[in-house]
């Protein structure tokens, strides 16, 4: 008995070791069906785009500190004359970085989206290639159900879940890089605590990646209950009826109605609990250090609102980036079980005419 609690102990280990790995090897062989060019296309896309959006924000920056100096200045001086402030330069400057921002987002679209239907192309007739020319005993030995779901949901998740999780799991990332930067570039203490930050960050979410994946499975589970007793209930309605079932089945429907909105409760907790609580160490920090150097007047006021702004919505850039992360971990088990059946070694035709 000892022996099998032991056994039992060792293989619940290594399931949550294995539950707590990204699936590296599934995400390597989706990004290598993307090609050569069209990978480089895709991150450079998503880099300048950011790097645009940021650029539009300092501006915006800087455009509305010179407007406030210009009408402050003279008042300070008790001057009766007020200069006007030129706004040509800055609505020119402002005007471009949007026009340009406008087309890498186009850019960027077209490239994920051409990434995934590249790579569903590729998969899915390196699949069926191997399907046709397998053998005989993988057939008797591979059930019929598991071979049409690798066709019909896996092939559909690569194609229209995958390319919208990489998107916005990239696209948070780098929000939320560039917040971080731009607190950093504003005051640069921040860099102090960024770094025990950024430890706390990867345990917590090292931890949260496991259970909102969880949470969201039992979220899908219970709904599917929900869903079906509903639709047979109201076909089969006049027979419920005849027999005065109304109670039992209504009763059936708020057991399933409960259980959906527990694990819709428990998830939803979840994803708010890891958005305020690293979202407030945040902006806790940036705002210290932010009025901390303002008051010493080593940076205006407009820059210290830029940094503030983005230290707001690095919670929501970080909340977003780590649920992304749980779906697009939850997806590429996909790519995983395509990739085991690309494995199945193709019937010996040699020595037949």
């Amino acid at each position: 008995e000892e022996v099998t609690e032991s056994d039992d102990e060792d293989n619940l280990s290594s399931v949550l070791h294995q539950r707590a790995k990204m699936p590296w090897r599934a995400c390597g062989k989706y990004l290598s069906a993307a090609g050569i060019l069209l990978l480089p296309l895709l991150l450079l896309s998503q880099l300048l785009k950011h790097t645009v959006m940021v650029a539009i924000d300092y501006c915006l920056a800087l455009w509305t500190e010179h407007a406030i100096s210009i009408k402050i200045e003279p008042e300070m001086k008790n001057c009766s004359q007020c200069m006007e402030f030129d706004h040509s330069p800055y609505s020119k400057v402002f005007s471009v970085l949007c026009c340009l921002g406008i087309v890498l987002c186009l850019v960027t679209s077209i490239a994920v989206e051409w990434t995934g239907l590249k790579v569903t192309k590729k998969l899915h007739s390196s699949l069926l290639n191997k399907i046709i020319l397998a053998p005989m005993r993988f057939f008797e030995t591979t059930p019929l159900g598991s071979i049409l779901n690798r066709f019909s949901a896996d092939c559909n998740t690569i194609d229209q879940h995958i390319p919208a999780t990489l998107e916005c799991l990239s696209r948070s990332t780098l929000l939320c890089v560039s917040a971080l930067a731009v607190i950093s570039y504003v005051t640069p203490m921040f860099l102090i605590a960024l770094v025990p930050l950024a430890i706390m960050c990867y345990f917590i979410q090292k931890y949260f990646r496991v259970a909102s994946r969880d949470l969201q499975q039992l979220d899908d589970s219970t709904q599917l209950p929900l869903l079906s007793h509903f639709s047979e209930t109201v076909e089969g309605l006049t027979t419920i009826r005849a027999f005065r079932y109304e109670a039992k089945f209504r009763q059936k429907l708020l057991e399933y109605t409960d259980s959906n909105n527990i694990a819709s409760l428990f998830l939803t907790a979840a994803n708010r609990w890891l958005e305020e609580y690293i979202g407030a160490c945040v902006v806790l920090i940036a705002a210290v250090t932010s009025i901390t150097s303002c008051l010493y007047n080593k940076i205006t006021s407009g820059l210290v609102g830029l940094g503030l702004t983005y230290a707001l919505m690095v919670s929501n850039y970080l909340n977003w980036m780590v649920r992304n992360l749980a779906d697009m971990e939850i997806q590429l088990g996909a790519v995983k079980r395509i990739n085991g059946l690309l494995k199945t070694e193709a019937e010996n035709y040699e020595g037949l005419l």
